[in-house]
Order: structure tokens, then C-alpha cells, then sequence
């Protein structure tokens, strides 16, 4: 349905033994938050002007999605794409894997509404790709609003949130909540936010006030997407100054880093399934899979929990070593013994200092390129093929590595 210019356009879906191909537009540049970094390293200024320009962009593709009926329901900063590494590249926005449109003219849905059948009776693989939890609350945790989070009636003002989280890291670089689980969702219903921290000196009052009024807790005080648009922070953007947000371009690049990590686990908890072609259902497996393939399930699951607890823990780690944390938040971090025992955990885990039961000789590799040598300087045409065979064979690393206890 979208076509817009700042929306990655879907460009043509083809239907093949029962798997559904969706080609989309091919976008040579990073997300936004990888971009704004890899740019400032190059030498470009990055200001509040650079983030305005980009905000609007976004903001305009949120604009025609509202006007659409149709909720995005996870805006961050990896759903922004440059469509090309060049300088002056547009935004366009994507991942709209969680998006839904409002049904029959309705202005609101609820949390749990059984009319949005991508929130509910998920896989534990389909709730860590689609970002649902048993609630039904779907989306990034840091960026879901306040009523999302608290399961009630939600509408466009949901995405207003998610922009105003991401305007909130593009102009300092830090989560405006931070913490995990129950302790996030706690900090954003209360929707405390910390301005003055060394990050937010350099911001115009504007931009602060523009980010206040987008992360209201109440939805109905909340901007829209129109009024974000013709706030004077938007709209006067040649005003904006255009000095280089050095402390920004700094917390950016540890969000990133924080945000890389996270992506390697949560890739690594994928890459171990069910067979897609039975599922869970065991009515439609064949006689003698059923027991096994729900073990198979069970393990699956509780691996999938395992790294949930993991990652949650990682944002834990990171709000303890900011000065800024909600009180409230820090008080229940400290309380927290699951918490205590991770830390205790990790903390065993980096102190270990790993060492081989024996230690290889240190010249394998050497004695292998001497076999090598030895094996190109013999005379004789005769044994030519396998010669060159077992030359290629002695120069693979991993067969060099497996000589390390050879004795020549």
C-alpha cells in the first residue's frame, strides 16, 4: 500500500512451494545511528541541524503512514535506512514487520486485541523476531510508550513515542529509559526524563522542548506527527546551530557497539529451529516425531529464555554504569538477586584466564611450509597429480593447525 518517498518500497513478492519472496529496494547505506557515526569519523559535522534533517524525513514517512491508518509500531533507528552511503542520501524508513493497519475506521487498538493476529500465539522464535511478549506488546522494549506498556488502548501517538525515543538518541547519543523487563517498563510509565546531562549542554532549549512534548506519558498530551512537523525546531531548521556534537558522536558509538552485541546473541539464538515444516502442531507431524520434535521445543525454549535473560542482563550492566538512572530503577537493580548472581557470574568468567591443558609446539606451521618445500623441490613427473594434491592439502590452516601435535 505505501509508496512514499522516504518508505522502503516493496518492489515485487513471488509465491514458490509454499515460501512467500518479498524484494524490497536495496539500501547501500547503514542504519542511522551506524551512518551519523561513520560520517562524523570521515570529517562531516554532525549538529542539530543533521538531525533535523533526518528526523523530518522520517517524520514525513510516519505522516503518510498515519494518514494511512496504519500504525509502524516499532520506529528506532534500525528501521531508518540510508539509501545510499553518498552524503546527501535520503532516509527512508522500514521494518515494518510489526506494523498494522486500524481496523474499520477505528482510532485506537487495544495491547491484546485478537484483530492484530501478529501479536498473539507466537513461536518463542517468532516472539524474539516480531519483538512480542506474552502480552502481546509488540516492538522494541526502549522505544514501546507508556501505554503500550501498560496494555491499554494505543493509537498513532504510539509511533509519536518511538520518534521522540529516537530524536532523544540522535541528539545524545543515550536511551532516555534504560534498565530491563519489568524496571524499563516501569521508568517509562513514570516517563522521567534527564536533560541535563553533559550530553544535553550543547542542545538548544528548542530541540529539549520538542523532545519533552513527544515523550508525554499521556498520550492525548502528546504531539502528533503534524504538530511535531510544525514545531519550531522542525520548521526553522536554518536557525538550528551547526556546531559539531562531539560528546553525541561518542555515546553513539558505544549505543552501537551495545546494539552490535546484542544483535551477534540475538543471531546466534536463531540459528537453532524446528523444522519449519511441522511446527508445533503435532497433529500435522509425521508418527514418531511428535515427542521428540516437543523436546526438541522445550530446549529450544528454554535456550531462547536463557538469552533473553542474558541480553536483558547486558542493559542492566549498562544503566548500573550510568550516572543519570532513574532512582527508583537503581533501587531495584541493587535488590534484584537474579541480577546479582549474572553479575557474579560474568565477573567469574572475565577474571578465568584460559590456558591450553598443553601447549602445542610453536612451529608447526613452520615445519609444514619446509614439508611443503620439500614436497615442490622432489624430481619426477610420476606422482606429478598427487604431488600437487597433497601441496594443497599441507598449505589449508585448519590441517595446519591439526599438525600441531604431529611429530615429523
Amino acid at each position: 500500500m505505501l509508496k512514499h518517498p522516504h518508505i522502503v518500497e516493496l518492489l515485487e513478492t513471488y509465491s514458490s512451494e509454499g515460501m512467500l519472496y518479498m524484494v524490497f529496494e536495496f539500501m547501500e547505506g547503514s542504519d542511522l545511528c551506524f551512518e551519523v557515526v561513520r560520517r562524523a569519523v570521515a570529517g562531516f559535522v554532525y549538529s542539530e541541524a543533521v538531525a533535523c534533517h533526518y528526523m523530518r524525513q522520517i517524520l514525513e514517512a510516519l505522516r503518510y503512514c498515519h494518514e494511512n491508518d496504519i500504525l509502524h509500531r516499532d520506529v528506532r533507528p534500525a528501521c531508518a535506512l540510508l539509501a545510499t552511503a553518498d552524503n546527501s542520501a535520503p532516509v527512508k524508513l522500514g521494518g515494518f514487520g510489526s506494523a498494522i493497519q486500524l481496523p474499520g475506521g477505528r482510532e485506537s487498538i487495544e495491547t491484546n486485541d485478537r484483530s492484530d493476529d501478529k501479536s498473539m500465539n507466537l513461536t518463542p522464535l517468532g516472539k524474539l523476531y516480531l519483538k512480542s511478549d506474552n502480552h502481546g506488546r509488540v516492538g522494541c522494549p526502549h522505544y514501546m510508550s507508556p501505554e503500550v506498556v501498560s496494555r491499554r488502548l494505543y493509537a498513532k501517538a504510539c509511533d509519536v513515542w518511538g520518534a521522540g525515543v529516537m530524536l532523544h538518541v540522535l541528539l545524545s547519543g543515550r536511551l532516555p529509559f534504560l534498565g530491563s523487563g519489568k524496571r524499563l517498563q516501569d521508568s517509562i510509565v513514570r516517563g522521567r526524563l534527564a536533560l541535563d546531562a553533559p550530553e544535553w549542554k550543547p542542545i538548544s532549549t528548542s530541540a529539549k522542548d520538542l523532545v519533552s512534548k513527544m515523550l508525554s506519558t499521556s498520550p492525548s498530551h502528546r504531539l502528533t506527527i503534524s504538530e511535531v512537523l510544525d514545531h519550531p525546531w522542525m520548521r526553522d531548521r536554518d536557525k538550528l546551530q551547526r556546531i559539531h556534537l562531539a560528546e553525541t558522536v561518542e555515546e553513539l558509538k558505544r549505543y552501537n557497539a551495545r546494539r552490535k552485541l546484542k544483535g551477534a546473541v540475538q543471531a546466534v539464538a536463531g540459528g537453532v529451529a524446528l523444522d519449519p515444516l511441522y511446527g508445533t502442531d503435532t497433529d500435522t507431524m509425521p508418527i514418531g516425531t511428535a515427542s521428540e520434535s516437543l523436546n526438541e521445543w522445550a530446549d529450544e525454549e528454554a535456550g531462547l529464555e536463557a538469552v533473553q535473560k542474558v541480553l536483558d542482563s547486558l542493559d542492566d550492566i549498562y544503566a548500573l554504569q550510568d550516572a543519570f538512572i532513574d532512582p527508583e530503577v537503581l533501587r531495584d537493580m541493587l535488590r534484584d538477586t537474579k541480577l546479582h548472581q549474572l553479575l557474579q557470574l560474568f565477573d567469574r568468567i572475565s577474571c578465568t584466564v584460559m590456558s591450553p591443558a598443553r601447549a602445542p609446539p610453536g612451529d608447526a606451521v613452520s615445519r609444514c611450509r619446509d614439508a611443503i618445500d620439500a614436497v615442490s623441490s622432489s624430481s619426477g613427473h610420476k606422482f606429478a597429480r598427487d604431488k600437487g594434491e597433497l601441496i594443497q592439502l599441507l598449505s589449508l590452516p585448519h590441517l595446519q593447525v591439526s599438525l600441531c601435535d604431529f611429530k615429523f
